[in-house]
């Protein structure tokens, strides 16, 4: 009896051993692999082809598309469709002729076991006209027939309509993730998400008829609005590409306009660039940049036998052409962070505007004597002289009068010592004191060296001097919207105060005599019938004393600013490296044009009326006596050329601009030939000789620049025709003027 007890307990426990080791058999296949085996079952019934998505359209704020995804083709084949004769020889010789692709390798994929190959991506409209021919049976049914394995499968590509600031709206790589810019840090919201269209499978692996196919359509990404202005972008643009020519910058230029109110950026701007459309193609930086065979890295990028130096030089000079200068360069400020010490010595009560000093063109600050940038000194002046004049001892003084720990709370408080956090990606921090400041330390720091921060902190904090004294987040982007309306909107983030709105208009008010001023450094920002204030900044790069960056900020109109603007010139290898003399005029017209842009009108003082320069009216058709009263009535002389009554024609033409006081000619004969004048070099002249030496050739003129007619040390710079042109006498010279600077 026991012996079969042992032999049932024996049998029961094998049978129970067996039963646990089927059981979880089941369970692991039917828990633990059944996603696996479901999607094996799913692939080897169904098949998939993707249908990419379009990445959402990148906008400025005015509505205009900086980057757009639009469809194209793949092509691609399916093996097992290809294997009847010699289908795979005869698509692979047509592939490769109309794709540009080598034989073998479209062989090699036609000839693959699996069931879809990738012959070539995003083709060409005309390449696929050329394929679609043979599918449609016009070059025969024999050879459509072949092309059954041949389909297209719809991709998307990226373009970028207007091919401006590269640097800030980034751009894609193959596979349309972010790669740069905004396409990077809103790459999330701009790519869509991927359609199919699901096929079911015959036993025998072919795709059975339309019936059996569902189609999930694919999402556009969200959009992004900008709070950019493509025009004023331009503006920029345009100004900075020809500095960097007429200037030698040797590592190029950085620029920014902002909204000093609400932070938003209308324009960024890095030069040299790149065209987004081609963004790695370096012969597009080369051709921009300035004496880049004279940088260690890029020796060897046009290296035919060193492949290794040319791929290494060529590796860095990407980096460079993709590098955001306005957000990633640190630079020394110089006399441009004057503007933050003066608000905070105002703010704090240690000066007033009509404090004295004295400049004997140094100060000694413990065992260093610094001096001022006018060697021979100021002399005796106020605080608003001093700022008027850029004098570095009364910034010294101004500075030891706040005091270190109050400097550096303010410097804090400005948003110096931090980033600002701009939706960007690669933004560097500044570089600052760590410890407490010295003597010496805070007596340099007061006219912005000794420390670096980048462009968009700088103008981050001026914005703030001069808005009322909110210190304000730089926005980029407005909102983020799809087809149902808005996602995400970005509204105007104040991150602290940092001065009074007494203080703040006091600024203003300050700022603006260094432009208007005939004392002022900022002269050569002036624009007439517009109220400009700023400061002129020029810094040594490093503790090189060969290097300068040549700097200017300004914003209009000075009572109540709508926009401000910074240019930064890195490097300039010429005469005069001044920010005054050279960062100065371009912030001045870029700013004019923005504001004309935005419809802000002039208003003239009564000494700007005086130079404001007149239309030529129209004359032909007028008797002689008519044409006198109505040139009269334009403050303008006329000659009559001719013996007839009525006016034929005229020089300068109708609409011209010119000063008043100029010579109209009117012409009262047929065929009258005009008469011929050369015109004269008036570079460097002031502006009264510059004018009398055109009238005495018969050519008429008009000023532009900085300055009034009656400006004192302002000097012909450009001339709109090149001395020496035959031109018709009575033809408008435009001369350029500007001031000399020593800051």
């Amino acid at each position: 009896m026991n012996r079969i007890r042992k032999r049932m307990l024996v049998f029961l426990t094998i049978f129970v051993i067996l039963l646990v080791f089927v059981i979880g058999r089941i369970v692991y296949w039917q828990v633990f692999r059944a996603p696996e085996l479901r999607t094996r079952g799913e692939s080897q019934q169904t098949s998939r082809t993707n249908i990419n998505a379009n990445r959402g359209t990148i906008y400025d704020r005015n509505g205009k598309a900086l980057a757009e995804s639009a469809s194209v083709n793949t092509v691609i084949c399916n093996p097992q469709q290809l294997k009847a004769d010699d289908a795979a020889e005869v698509v692979s010789k047509y592939l490769s002729d109309i794709l540009g692709l080598e034989y073998d390798e479209v062989y090699r994929k036609a000839t693959k076991t699996n069931k879809y190959q990738s012959i070539k991506k995003r083709i060409s409209v005309e390449e696929t006209a050329e394929i679609e021919k043979i599918k449609n049976g016009e070059m025969g049914d024999d050879l459509k027939e072949k092309f059954k394995g041949v389909y297209f499968e719809t991709d998307s590509k990226r373009y970028y309509s207007f091919s401006i600031a590269p640097h800030l709206i980034g751009f894609t790589g193959y596979d349309n993730n972010g790669l740069q810019g905004i396409e990077k840090t809103f790459d999330d919201a701009l790519t869509g998400r991927m359609g199919g269209v699901y096929a079911a499978r015959s036993a025998s692996g072919l795709e059975m008829d339309y019936q059996y196919e569902e189609e999930q359509r694919a999402s556009k990404g969200a959009d992004v609005v900008l709070t950019i202005d493509e025009t004023i972008q331009h503006y920029l643009e345009k100004y900075l590409e020809a500095a960097v020519k007429e200037c030698a910058l040797k590592e190029g230029a950085a620029g920014i306009i902002m909204n000093p109110k609400t932070g938003e950026i209308l324009a960024m701007v890095t030069k040299p660039d790149f065209n987004l459309n081609s963004p790695n193609n370096v012969e597009q930086f080369i051709n921009q940049a300035y004496g880049l065979d004279q940088q260690e890295e890029f020796v060897g990028f046009d290296s035919v036998d060193d492949e290794e130096a040319r791929d290494k030089a060529i590796a860095a000079m990407r980096n460079k052409m993709w590098r955001n200068k306005a957000i990633s360069d640190t630079y020394e400020p110089g006399s441009t962070f004057k503007i933050l010490t003066a608000a905070m010595a105002l703010e704090e009560n240690v000066v007033s505007l009509d404090t004295p000093f004295s400049c004997p063109g140094y100060k000694q600050v413990a065992d260093r004597k610094i001096r001022c940038h006018k060697v021979t000194g100021h002399g005796a002046e106020t605080f608003l002289q001093g700022v008027q004049n850029s004098c570095n001892p009364v910034f010294m003084e101004t500075a030891a009068r706040v005091g270190p720990e109050k400097f550096m709370d303010y410097f804090k408080a400005f948003g110096l010592t931090q980033k600002t956090g701009i939706e960007l990606i690669g933004e560097s921090g500044s570089i600052f004191y760590q410890h407490k400041l010295s003597e010496t330390d805070l007596a340099t720091s007061a006219f912005g060296q000794g420390f670096s921060v980048t462009p968009i902190q700088m103008i981050t904090a001026i914005s703030s001097v001069i808005n009322g004294g909110n210190l304000m987040k730089p926005q980029i982007v407005k909102e983020i919207r799809d087809e149902n309306g808005v996602i995400k909107s970005y509204q105007p983030q104040v991150v602290n105060k940092v001065i009074s709105e007494e203080t703040s208009k006091m600024m203003r008010e300050i700022l603006e005599t260094v432009v208007s001023s005939p004392h002022g450094g900022g002269k050569n920002a002036y624009i007439k019938g517009y109220r400009i204030g700023g400061k002129t900044g020029t810094s040594e790069k490093g503790r090189n004393n060969n290097k300068r960056i040549a700097s200017f900020v300004g914003f209009a109109p000075a009572d109540d600013p709508e926009i401000i603007c910074l240019i930064m010139l890195d490097e300039p290898q010429v005469a005069n490296r001044y920010g005054g003399t050279i960062a100065a005029p371009i912030a001045g017209k870029v700013i004019e044009a923005s504001l004309e842009y935005m419809g802000i009108e002039r208003q003239y003082t009564a000494e700007e009326t005086v130079d404001i320069g007149v239309n030529v009216p129209e004359l032909r058709g007028m008797t002689i006596e008519a044409a006198k009263a109505e040139t009269n009535k334009y403050n303008l002389s006329i000659t009559i050329k001719g013996r007839g009554e009525t006016v034929l024609d005229q020089l300068p033409k109708p609409g011209a601009t010119v000063t008043k006081g100029s010579t109209v000619i009117a012409y009262t004969e047929e065929q009258q030939a005009e008469t011929m004048v050369s015109v004269p070099d008036v570079t460097g002249l002031s502006i009264d000789a510059a004018k009398k030496r055109l009238e005495l050739s018969g050519l008429n003129f008009e000023i532009s620049g900085a300055g009034l007619s009656n400006s004192e040390g302002a000097y012909a710079s450009k001339q709109s025709i090149a001395p020496g042109e035959q031109v018709p006498a009575a033809t408008v010279v435009s001369v350029e003027f500007i001031h000399k600077s020593t800051d």
